[in-house]
């Protein structure tokens, strides 16, 4: 395959049911709006003229950087301070390779971002093999390898080393949320206090839940359990970047010890102008409004698919069977559906067909057996599109089952 045919221009011609713009902020008229009224008044617009530690941390880094920390922390929080990436990449690549220190044990999510494996083989935890890894969401895994983990490191328990626990909130590859108060809960009975490290990747949940869009942990309540989060700007934010919020003790260090804070330039100012207007909007009125909207599509979607799948037979096209926890039910509901089929490439393209940008994702991006097409709502999405994108499904599903052929223009 051409290396061209690898980053072809996604299709726009059909409604987004694919990008991570949960909130549609990159096509609300009314932040558009806002921000190039707030970019008209900046003082300054384009670059930043260095790294944070050269010419590029100016007062508009500062500001931005207090205003996180004000919606992101809070009394009791040991996650209180922030430190600005431009991605969510660099930020969580940047904490696991420069905290964990040797003596150290790192226990996480097997299904954690690549982001915060690379930084985990960098770091000196790594380097010496104090990696523990448990299957994705099992409660009775993540013991056993905790367990290990103080086994194999008894200074840890003797307060002379720290066990780092890593986990996300919303898995984004199957739309699943973390077993928080079981991780939380376990994590209290076999770690001995002030021995372990929480570090919570929020990427997928940042804007989307909580008061103001703070993310789940402050939706459940768990916002003061945790001493690392990760938020990043680039999903319902509609932005790019990352902010890690931890300790001041810890912020200093990735400073220090980080490579993108020092030797990558810092984000445009205009960026910057970006992210304070989006921050005004998701912590408005209008951003509860399109919070809602979120969880209501995605309940409606949910119910009509889970109809139309029932004349399908479940070895062509389901639905991933996703355990959600009680606590979760009332209030948290999830913007990513995994459709499962092993046609995905032939579903993948009968879409694209009709100007969906759907993308087929198949093995090594999921295990074989698993391949699939995934599908998010936003805010901006209507139940019209809804149906219509249902009966798009049904159709390819009736011509494969019937023998079709599958064309555009026979169905």
């Amino acid at each position: 395959m051409p290396i061209s045919d690898l980053l072809r221009p996604v299709s726009t011609a059909a409604p987004d049911f694919f990008s991570s713009d949960y909130l549609s902020v990159t096509t609300s008229p009314f932040v558009r709006d806002a921000f190039l009224r707030n970019l008209a008044s900046s003082p300054r617009i384009l670059g930043s003229g260095g790294s944070r530690l050269g010419t590029g941390n100016t007062d508009a880094y500062t500001h931005i950087e207090e205003r996180l920390r004000n919606l992101f922390g809070g009394p009791g929080i040991h996650a209180c301070d922030a430190l600005l990436f431009n991605s969510g990449y660099d930020a969580n690549r940047v904490f696991w390779s420069t905290v964990p220190q040797k003596g150290d044990a790192i226990v996480f999510d097997n299904y954690v971002h690549i982001s915060m494996k690379d930084g985990m083989f960098q770091s000196r935890a790594g380097s010496t093999g104090a990696l523990y890894p448990f299957e994705h969401n099992a409660i009775v895994a993540f013991k056993e390898r905790v367990g290990e983990a103080l086994k194999e490191h008894p200074n840890i328990s003797e307060g002379k080393g720290t066990l780092f626990v890593a986990v996300e909130t919303l898995y984004s590859m199957d739309g699943d949320f973390a077993r928080l108060r079981e991780i939380f809960k376990a994590a209290d009975e076999l770690i001995p206090a002030g021995c372990a490290h929480m570090m919570v990747d929020e990427a997928h949940t940042t804007g989307l839940f909580g008061p103001d869009g703070r993310g789940l942990l402050f939706e459940l309540g768990l916002e003061t359990r945790v001493d690392t989060v990760l938020h990043t700007f680039s999903k319902a934010w509609g932005m790019s970047g990352g902010v890690i919020m931890t300790s001041p003790l810890i912020r200093k260090y990735m400073i220090m010890r980080g490579k993108p804070v020092m030797f990558s330039t810092a984000l445009p100012y205009s960026h910057i102008c970006g992210l304070n207007t989006v921050l005004d909007y998701v912590t408005s009125t209008a951003g509860s409004e399109q919070r809602e909207r979120v969880r209501e599509l995605c309940l409606y979607f949910s119910d009509c698919l889970a109809k139309g799948l029932r004349s399908v037979s479940p070895k062509l096209l389901r639905l991933d069977d996703v355990e959600i926890s009680s606590y979760h039910r009332q209030t948290v509901v999830s913007p990513i559906f995994p459709i499962l089929t092993p046609a995905y490439t032939s579903l993948a393209n009968f879409l694209g067909a009709y100007g969906y940008a759907v993308t087929a994702i198949g093995f090594p991006a999921v295990p074989r057996g698993q391949e699939r097409i995934r599908v998010t709502i936003h805010a901006g999405n209507t139940e019209a599109e809804l149906d219509e994108f249902i009966a798009c499904l049904m159709r390819w599903a009736s011509g494969m089952q019937n023998g079709k052929r599958l064309e555009r223009s026979r169905l």
